[in-house]
């Protein structure tokens, strides 16, 4: 599974696919990005993708500051990377 998205370099692509693949479940997914200088982890089924964002409730956040994606706890996407 770690090389799941080799082919997927932006976040964007990444998230995407998590969405719309019917072969993963969105539930097995977290997301691990910078706010405020500091990493925090959310679950992908608590965020909602928009263009080049993603909110977290009232929050809009931008994709680049994604840095990590996981799935059951194993890193499968890393900005330092790609």
């Amino acid at each position: 599974m770690e090389k799941l998205f080799e082919k997927e370099i932006m976040e964007k692509d990444a998230l995407n696919r998590i969405k719309w693949d019917k072969k993963l479940n969105p539930g097995d997914f977290s997301i691990h990005y910078l706010d405020l200088g500091k990493l925090k982890e959310i679950d992908f089924s608590e965020i909602e993708l928009q263009g080049d964002f993603f909110r977290v409730g009232e929050s809009l956040i931008p994709m680049h500051r994604i840095r990590k994606i996981s799935w059951k706890g194993r890193v499968v996407w890393d900005r330092r990377s790609v």
